[in-house]
């Protein structure tokens, strides 16, 4: 009993605290960014600028008015629905992203985030197909155009998620990594280590997830966000939800003045 309430009276925080957040990213959105957020990015060559700015007017993105993140990773790794939760519709809603067993984004897709007009979400296909190389990803992507990149991990860092750090790294464009599906690791991490108290197997699923992290990614990479989450019981943020929408939250402020 006295392990059940602890567990809902800590869910009743991590909300509580999940709402502060969102009213903190609220504030943010709804102020226009101060500069296209092309300025803190190294110089690549002389056609750099000339690069971005034709990949914005390809993708009829405005760099100017406008916060434009980008969800991309392999194939089949749960790109969209994320989207969704973040954008609180549902999978068959009429404006939803689409969801599948197999990849069903062929083309880079832009979504907007109700009540926040200038918060642009772009849903991009899974790397590492035949239509999709993983070599020429970020390039044919339009990667380098975006102001955030949150790179989907599954727990096996692919050759196709290598590609896009080091060539974000190379545009200095900032990388999250998201791993989703959390309440499902949980029930493994449960079921698997005979754990019945929930906190105690969140804090393994955690270190689990943390040592593959640092052993795959941080070792050769150097230090990146990660942030484990729910996507379909986002709003209950039971995981990483809350240092999630703060991360958002701070890359959209960093476009703004202080």
């Amino acid at each position: 009993m006295g392990s059940a309430l602890s567990t809902f009276v800590g869910a009743i925080g991590s909300v509580k605290e999940l709402i502060q957040v969102m009213v903190k990213v609220c504030d943010v959105f709804n102020k226009p960014p101060d500069h296209d957020g092309m300025g803190n990015a190294p110089k690549v060559g002389q056609n750099r600028d000339r690069l971005i700015k034709e990949a914005q007017q390809q993708m009829g993105m405005d760099a100017v008015h406008d916060y434009n993140f980008i969800f991309c990773g392999p194939t089949k790794v749960g790109k969209s629905t994320p989207i969704n939760a973040i954008r609180g519709v549902k999978p068959n809603d009429k404006d939803a992203a689409q969801v599948g067993i197999s990849e069903v984004t062929q083309d880079v897709r832009c979504y907007e985030y109700p009540g926040l007009p200038r918060v642009k979400l772009y849903d991009a296909p899974g790397a590492g197909t035949r239509s999709h190389p993983s070599a020429t990803y970020f390039m044919d992507k339009n990667l380098y155009a975006f102001d955030c990149i949150f790179l989907m991990y599954d727990g096996s860092f692919l050759d196709c998620c290598r590609h896009i750090l080091e060539e974000a790294h190379t545009w200095g464009k900032p990388v999250a990594f998201l791993r989703t599906k959390a309440d499902r690791l949980l029930e493994d991490v449960m079921y698997n280590s005979g754990v019945d108290d929930e906190q105690l197997a969140k804090q393994q699923l955690h270190a689990q997830v943390q040592t593959a992290f640092q052993q795959q990614v941080v070792a050769y990479h150097g230090p990146h966000h990660l942030f484990l989450i729910s996507a379909r019981h986002l709003r209950l943020a039971g995981f990483d939800e809350v240092a999630f929408f703060e991360y958002i939250r701070q890359a959209a402020a960093s476009r703004q003045s202080t």
